[in-house]
């Protein structure tokens, strides 16, 4: 169904405003099933970046900054986020021994149990695009970093 479907909205401004609109309004299409498939788990979209930052960390650690850095979602209280992991098990808090200001944060076998649980539930989502030519999968990740790099200038 086209964006102007979607929205009950018959024309645009412009082609940027259509663009625009159609981004946000699929991102969060695509969010909405995602924040589904996890309300099973009891974790939000942002506890989910950080357990997948986490599982794919060489030296398994992560400071709170090292995640703010990396994270999808830059605005959550990322050290709250870290303390909800820390409840439900999912990460591990450990100082670091050469600077016992630092905390170190690392994924809790739990954590890659649920990680390992959910992601039949992510591998459907994405299979739905698999009738998309992956050429113009490819074309579509380009402009997103297209429009980000104008957007920041």
């Amino acid at each position: 169904m086209k964006i102007e479907e979607e929205i009950n909205q018959s024309k645009f401004n412009s082609a940027p405003e259509k663009a625009i609109v159609n981004i946000i309004y699929t991102a969060n299409f695509i969010q909405d099933a995602y924040k589904s498939a996890l309300k099973m788990y009891d974790i939000s979209l942002p506890q989910y970046n950080v357990l997948r930052i986490l599982k794919g960390r060489k030296d398994g650690h992560a400071t709170c900054g090292d995640l703010k850095d990396v994270m999808l979602d830059k605005n959550p209280d990322v050290t709250r986020l870290c303390d909800k992991l820390v409840e439900k098990k999912l990460i591990l808090r450990n100082f670091n021994k050469h600077n016992r200001r630092q905390i170190l944060l690392k994924i809790s076998e739990k954590g890659l149990k649920v990680l390992h649980d959910i992601n039949p539930y992510f591998e459907a989502l994405n299979q739905v695009l698999k009738d998309i030519p992956e050429d113009e999968l490819f074309r579509l990740s380009d402009t997103m970093d297209t429009i980000r790099e104008k957007i920041r200038s």
